[in-house]
């Protein structure tokens, strides 16, 4: 749910901007971080007085005593410090990405902004779970070429549902009872465009519309099929009990949402049996019922760190104006949040494989969601895991990253306090490594380096 941003920064200061944002990214260095608190991110306890041997973009080594100090090795003295793997958010869409009057009004430097957000608050890796093609597929591409300053950026484009189902508008894909029809096209899609993930839309009550079409099970393995024949993961929006298990039925591999109407045990204990990985999403909803009720949060200095005035102002104004709208979202959020918040208690008792994404577009909202999700009575160290390696786990990546282990890509954060004692603490963020780089977040386009001076002119 992309945000409607109406920037009013000249253009001469836009392209500035745009210019600095685009920058190379330099190479990574040889980093040797001693005597800090390891928590590594497999749910594992802290190692304490450890070292972590960063080679080139990848972590050679980490030991839980000192290390000799190698020749052209920079060594950083983490004493009092904390080193967490690089958050993850499975589901974000990004800021800039609207459409007006059918047409692209795609705005680049917005994006760049929003995916500074991200790096500034110590995220090195999203999922962006549904845009359209021409706008998040070029941006993925400057991310991975190192054209633009950004955390991973992995991306589904065009989702899939059903002709009148839900999501049926915009960016989708339409799948009807004839899949030798639409199978050519879909295939083609999937060659030419090699989304990372795609993403289905199963959800037959809708927005508290009932009946909607959805997805069948067969129309799920088709769907499936092809993709994992073109070496892409499937994973399933989808709201109520049946759309769920249609979808598992159909052999999709993880879910962009936990059930967010009552649930049946039976469900929950089938996804959390099969290890489905499923993304939690609670401050999607939190963060609308807040900005109905008191959009005072977004004063937080976090917040005002990362996102320009002139967007908060429009968060107050605009958009909490279409939330209040009768049956708009401000009216069922308070009704889904609580019984998304007891699904995912119970998967997590049950030993099921959570995930943290937002379902928002800027840095600080996953932070939210850390927050929910501890304040839902989940321990910060199994929080900690459910933002970096069981979000790689749902991006099929775990084996690259998420974790604090040898051979693994070096995106890391090294904090000034525990994270494990307040979720605060993951705001005190020392510094930022993606892939062994170490992330000038003073450098970054956001409003705090504005403020403080420190952007590059």
């Amino acid at each position: 749910m992309p945000f409607q941003f109406r920037r009013t920064c000249a253009i001469a200061i836009a392209s500035l901007c745009a210019a600095v944002a685009s920058a190379p990214m330099a190479q990574a260095a040889n980093v040797l971080i001693e005597n800090v608190t390891v928590i590594d991110g497999t749910g594992r306890p802290p190692m304490e007085r450890a070292s972590v041997l960063i080679k080139d973009d990848r972590i050679f080594a980490v030991s839980p005593v000192a290390m000799p100090h190698e020749s052209g090795v920079q060594v950083i003295n983490g004493a009092g410090k904390y080193l967490i793997p690089g958050l993850i958010d499975t589901h974000i869409h990004l800021a800039g990405g609207n459409m007006k009057d059918g047409k692209p009004a795609f705005d680049h430097h917005m994006a760049v902004m929003a995916l500074h957000s991200y790096l500034w608050s110590g995220v090195t890796t999203l999922f962006d779970a549904g845009h359209e093609p021409d706008f998040i597929f070029p941006i993925r591409d400057e991310e991975r070429s190192g054209k633009i300053i950004s955390p991973r950026l992995f991306a589904t484009g065009n989702v899939i549902t059903v002709p009148g189902g839900y999501g049926a508008g915009g960016h989708a894909f339409l799948v009807g009872t004839d899949w030798d029809a639409i199978r050519p096209t879909l295939d083609a899609y999937f060659k030419q465009r090699k989304p990372d993930m795609q993403k289905t839309l199963a959800d037959r009550h809708g927005v508290f519309v009932p009946l909607n079409p959805s997805l069948s099970a067969e129309q799920f393995h088709n769907v499936v099929k092809l993709a994992n024949e073109n070496g892409i993961r499937v994973t399933v929006h989808a709201a109520s009990e049946e759309d769920y298990n249609d979808a598992l039925d159909g052999g999709m591999d993880n879910f962009a949402h936990v059930v967010r109407f009552p649930s049946s045990d039976a469900l929950l204990r089938r996804v959390s049996t099969k290890r489905v990985v499923m993304t939690t999403t609670l401050s999607v909803h939190d963060y609308i019922v807040k900005l109905v009720n008191d959009p005072a949060f977004l004063t937080d200095p976090f917040f005002k760190a990362t996102m320009p005035e002139e967007m908060i102002h429009e968060h107050k104004t605009v958009d909490r104006a279409n939330f209040m709208r009768p049956n708009g979202n401000g009216t069922q959020s308070p009704f889904f949040l609580p019984i998304v918040a007891a699904n995912i208690k119970k998967i997590y008792q049950m030993g099921g494989t959570l995930a943290a994404g937002t379902d928002r577009t800027w840095g600080p909202t996953l932070h939210m969601e850390l927050d929910l999700l501890n304040k839902n009575g989940i321990p910060m160290i199994d929080v900690i895991k459910m933002a970096t390696l069981n979000a790689a786990m749902y991006l099929g990546k775990e084996n690259e990253f998420g974790s604090i282990e040898r051979g693994k890509l070096a995106d890391i954060v090294l904090l000034n306090a525990d994270p494990l004692k307040d979720v605060k603490n993951f705001q005190a963020i020392e510094a930022v490594y993606k892939g062994g780089q170490l992330i000038d977040r003073g450098k970054l386009d956001v409003p705090a380096n504005e403020k403080a001076g420190t952007k590059k002119k």
